[in-house]
């Protein structure tokens, strides 16, 4: 019950970023398992762009503040949010929704023995999921992640 009081007291965009943190992540997940990630990219920029502005204009850093609070109030109340790259889609889904353009990074390192992968959101060239510290223990690939690639090789016409 005091979680539904929280809730409620929070303001509708609030609300709407909390139950957007909450359902897109499954949805991510199994959209990877059903139609592979480039698939599943062009379904969440679709969903995004549809959306796009239909909050009333706003300042962007606060903006990435109270989206993720949001996620955070999902795990508070779930337990679980997904990986680091459902986690970091879900964020870029509902800040394109909003106008907020980031960019998805993707970093490697190698521990232990073994190549660990990593994803997180950058605006401005600042990681705004992740701590700076972590980040920095990744190489980092040397270009913004390109969504929508499926779409792109799919309109191509074989070459004669």
């Amino acid at each position: 019950m005091r979680k539904l009081r929280r809730f409620l007291i929070l303001s509708p965009e609030e609300r709407r970023l909390t139950i957007e943190a909450l359902l897109l992540p499954p949805g991510i997940s199994a959209s990877f398992r059903l139609f592979g990630v480039p698939r599943t990219q062009a379904w969440i920029r679709g969903w995004a762009v549809s959306g796009k502005n239909l909050s009333a204009p706003v300042d962007h850093d606060s903006l990435i503040t109270v989206a993720r609070r949001s996620q955070g109030r999902a795990k508070r109340a779930t337990g679980v949010l997904g990986p680091c790259l459902v986690r970091s889609l879900t964020l870029w889904a509902m800040l394109l929704r909003r106008g907020v353009e980031t960019d998805l990074r993707i970093g490697f390192r190698k521990r232990d023995g073994k190549i660990e992968g990593h994803a997180w959101l950058e605006y401005h060239r600042q990681p705004i999921n992740e701590a700076e510290s972590e980040v920095s223990t990744y190489s980092i690939y040397d270009r913004p992640v390109r969504f929508d690639l499926w779409l792109r090789q799919k309109d191509r016409k074989p070459a004669l």
